[in-house]
Order: C-alpha cells, then sequence, then structure tokens
C-alpha cells in the first residue's frame, strides 16, 4: 500500500511539473548575423577619368650626320576621358584588361634662338589598351599595368620658312601603376600614373642633305570613377 501511494505521488509530481513547464513562455536569443559573403571584383566596369599629362619632345636637324641643333620642348595640360574593362578576381589576385580614350590640353610652341627656328608641339589625344595585374585587400586594389597606346602627337620644326613633323599618328607602349578602391559593390574611385614612349621618326629633307629627328615621351596621372556591373 505504502509503495503504490508513494509510486501515485510520485507520477502526479512529474505530470504536475510537465505541465507548468509548458505553460512558461518560451524564450529565444537573438537571430544569428548573416554570413558577409567576401567582396569580389570579378565584372565588367566602364567610368570616366580627369587629370593632367605632361610631355617631352625632342626635335634635332642634322647635315649630312652633323647635328645642327636640337631643342627639347616640355609641354603640361589638362586630360579627360573615358575608360572600360574587365576584372577576374581569384583568391586575392586581380586580373583584367582596360582601355581608354582621352583628351588633352597639351599645345604650345616656341623660337629657337632666332625667328627663322621654330618647335611647335601638341598632344590633342591619345587611346591606349592595357593589362590589369592586381593583389586585392577586400576593397582595396594596388595594381600595375602596360600594354599599347596610339597617340595624335604634333612634333613639327620650322627651319628657315620650310616645315617638318614626325606625322600625326604614332603608337608607342604604356607602363604604370595605380590603386583602386570600391565604395560598395557597384561604384570605385581610382588614382592612376602612368609613362608613355612613342618610338624616334627621323625624316629627310627635300635635297637630301638635312634629316630631322623627332623623339617624345609622356606622362599622365589621374584619378577616376568606375562602375562595375
Amino acid at each position: 500500500m505504502k509503495r503504490t501511494l508513494l509510486a501515485s505521488t510520485a507520477i502526479c509530481a512529474f505530470l504536475a511539473h510537465s505541465a507548468l513547464a509548458a505553460d512558461l513562455p518560451t524564450t529565444k536569443g537573438p537571430p544569428p548575423a548573416p554570413f558577409a559573403s567576401p567582396f569580389s571584383w570579378t565584372g565588367f566596369y566602364v567610368g570616366g577619368n580627369l587629370g593632367g599629362v605632361g610631355t617631352q619632345d625632342k626635335a634635332s636637324i642634322a647635315y649630312e650626320g652633323y647635328t645642327l641643333d636640337a631643342d627639347k620642348f616640355n609641354l603640361s595640360g589638362v586630360v579627360g576621358g573615358l575608360q572600360a574593362g574587365y576584372n577576374y578576381q581569384f583568391q586575392n589576385y586581380v586580373i583584367g584588361v582596360e582601355g581608354d580614350v582621352d583628351w588633352t590640353s597639351a599645345k604650345g610652341k616656341h623660337d629657337i634662338f632666332s625667328y627663322y627656328y621654330t618647335h611647335s608641339t601638341s598632344l590633342p589625344f591619345f587611346a591606349d589598351l592595357r593589362a590589369r595585374f592586381g593583389y586585392a585587400f577586400d576593397r582595396f586594389l594596388p595594381y600595375v599595368t602596360g600594354g599599347a597606346v596610339v597617340a595624335n602627337i604634333r612634333n613639327s620644326y620650322d627651319f628657315d620658312g620650310y616645315t617638318q613633323d614626325r606625322g600625326d599618328t604614332s603608337i608607342g607602349w604604356t607602363i604604370g601603376a595605380g590603386l583602386e578602391y570600391a565604395i560598395d559593390n557597384h561604384w570605385s574611385v581610382k588614382a592612376e600614373y602612368l609613362y608613355m614612349q612613342f618610338p624616334d621618326v627621323k625624316k629627310n629633307f627635300d635635297d637630301g642633305y638635312y634629316t630631322f629627328k623627332f623623339q617624345d615621351t609622356a606622362q599622365v596621372g589621374r584619378v577616376g570613377v568606375n562602375y562595375r556591373f
């Protein structure tokens, strides 16, 4: 009898505890924070740029192999244009290709020794196609770049009333470096430096005795903004 009573009491206590626990409100902790996927530079982009350009243009005249006169003319101006490209990221490495078209205000001329000699030069336009290689620190992307450049260089020498020039279009090479920062998943800003060098050009005067030589380089520093798709 005592055993039956003790067993009944234990069962009743267990049932009462279970009912009380069922009536108690259930509390939950804060939901886990969503997992943030790592930023990726992969994708197409377009943008614009603005900055400064400096050129170094040399012209010389030789008579039967002997240099008669040589002049170096440094120019500077504003540069601005558009760019487009594509990046592909694997791990922290980013490879890509970029092309841009820019217009500049670099233009000038000066007299040499006397009014008989005038050196004129300008760089109204250039376009380039470059490879880019960078190492991403999340949203920061330092990179190096290099490729081919086509420029409308007008380097001319007026010699005693006669004018000789290198021709309007030159194809050269360019190399540089930059830093790009992604503001969000679509917009990024960048700062970039490029050095450009063009092949030397030699031209003979009409009489065959005089030879003109033209040498041209350019440096570009610019900032830009890109929209990534």
